[in-house]
């Protein structure tokens, strides 16, 4: 009965992204959890100071969409292993 009600609270919504959006690279990702919110932090190594690292991204997240991002992430990446098995057993076929 739960998930009917959050059902019918979702919007639908548009996501636009601007077509000179900066990606960052990022070598680091840690992930602290607290009692309401999720923070992630993302960072660089350096390249000139082994063994140090400079943060460039924050991002918290409140408890329930971190729990929404973690299942559209697992489910995303389940199908990406899927197509890549899938291509592997293609080349192996025509080979």
């Amino acid at each position: 009965m739960a998930e009917n009600q959050s059902n019918q609270n979702q919007q639908k919504i548009q996501v636009h992204v601007s077509p000179d959006l900066d990606y960052c690279y990022r070598d680091i990702a840690n992930i602290f959890v607290g009692a309401g919110d999720v923070v992630f932090e993302f960072g660089n190594l350096h390249r000139s100071m082994p063994g140090n690292i400079t943060i460039g991204n924050r991002i918290v997240l409140s408890m329930a969409n971190a729990i929404d991002l973690q299942q559209k992430l697992g489910q995303v990446l389940q199908e990406a292993q899927k197509q890549m098995q899938e291509q592997f057993k293609k080349q192996q076929q025509e080979k």
